[in-house]
């Protein structure tokens, strides 16, 4: 239970400082914001995926030569925001079932597929649609938290002990009962109606649980327990942003192709 209350406060307090850049009419708050986070991530992605003298290079010179080039023209970065959506949708999964990183000769090109993408994806929803961005973090760390909580008290049924043995099926379905909770009284409060959320649920949170799968096959390849140290109870902010990133930039694609939901 202890575990559950840092969650929840780190949670919290990642939501608080979202939310206060959401309502500040200063857009550079925001880009200050998701650039640190993005930064840390880049870092601890590194470590995960115990890059080679050369690979290193490679993955932080192209990264950070795309985030330059993105603080001065967003529209170019539809494709990545395109790819890093199939990375999820296909790639990701078949990982996760196989249990082993596809292409992992190739592997530094994840800071680009995934940060990257999470980070021009995040940038794109917040320019157009805010509240979808919002709904979609809060439906996230919710399903996170409660998937943690029902899991540690109730969990039986592994759902990848190859991957990930901490993860049961009791957890997804404390996670989806939580947000149907979560979603009734978000429709008493924002523009969306209960239907509206309760489809948003049902692609955010598989989404979320490949995303947190894939980060667990990251860490047992490397051998680590957490990708860092720095969030209270959740380990890295890798660790925090997992859910995110396999779930932002489909929405994201979603959103660009007129099929938000």
């Amino acid at each position: 239970m202890k575990n559950f209350f840092k969650r929840s406060l780190s949670a919290l307090f990642l939501l608080g400082i979202f939310s206060f850049t959401f309502a500040s009419s200063n857009d550079s708050y925001f880009l200050i914001l998701i650039s640190i986070i993005f930064f840390i991530s880049l870092y601890e992605m590194s470590l995960l995926l115990m890059l080679k003298k050369i690979e290193n290079f490679l993955y932080w010179f192209s990264t950070l030569i795309l985030y330059i080039f993105f603080i001065f023209d967003i529209y170019i970065f539809n494709s990545i925001i395109v790819i890093s959506a199939l990375f999820w949708i296909f790639i990701a999964p078949y990982s996760v079932l196989k249990g082993k990183i596809f292409l992992n000769s190739m592997k530094f090109l994840y800071g680009l597929i995934i940060l990257l993408g999470l980070f021009v994806s995040v940038s794109y929803l917040y320019a157009n649609d805010k509240f979808l961005l919002l709904l979609s973090l809060i439906i996230v760390w919710v399903s996170d938290i409660f998937a943690y909580l029902t899991g540690k008290l109730y969990g039986k049924t592994k759902l990848a002990p190859k991957v990930s043995p901490g993860k049961s099926l009791e957890g997804i379905y404390g996670a989806i009962f939580a947000n149907l909770l979560l979603v009734l009284v978000l429709s008493k409060f924002f523009d969306y109606s209960f239907i509206y959320l309760v489809l948003l649920s049902l692609v955010v949170i598989p989404l979320s649980i490949y995303g947190d799968l894939f980060e667990s096959l990251l860490k047992r390849n490397a051998k680590i327990k957490d990708s860092g140290n720095l969030i209270p109870g959740h380990g890295g902010v890798l660790d925090r942003i997992d859910g995110l990133c396999s779930t932002i930039p489909v929405i994201a694609v979603m959103y660009l192709f007129g099929f938000a939901i």
